[in-house]
């Protein structure tokens, strides 16, 4: 017979996760905002955000960009599966920050803050 495990806290956590973008929806819902797609496990710290004058940019900035790909074309490391699910569904919103591709190539992160 198969065992089945379950961790509590992680599910707990995952649930909770789960009740706070359902609650970003329904705030925006409510304002008559359209909502983009959100996306979990990606730390937009690790990214070298620049502003203005490619100034490094500040975690509170309202906007800022950074280099999608390496210059050889490859996904930089640190911003890859973000740069992945803005491909596939066009911006992303997380962390109080929409973002999107832009550039002649598509090869620049935009990160705007939401309003």
């Amino acid at each position: 017979m198969v065992e089945i495990r379950l961790d509590g806290e992680k599910l707990l956590r995952c649930i909770k996760r789960i009740e706070s973008e359902l609650d970003v929806i329904r705030r925006e819902a409510a304002l008559g905002t359209a909502t983009s797609p959100s996306v979990q496990g990606i730390d937009l710290t690790k990214i070298e955000w620049k502003g203005k004058d490619s100034v490094p940019a500040g975690a509170g900035d309202k906007w800022a960009w950074a280099f999608a790909y390496h210059e050889d074309g490859e996904y930089k490391e640190e911003s890859k599966a973000l740069v992945q699910a803005i491909e596939q569904t066009g911006e992303v919103t997380m962390d109080g920050y929409v973002m999107n591709l832009s550039g002649r190539d598509k090869g620049l992160l935009n990160r705007k803050k939401l309003k």
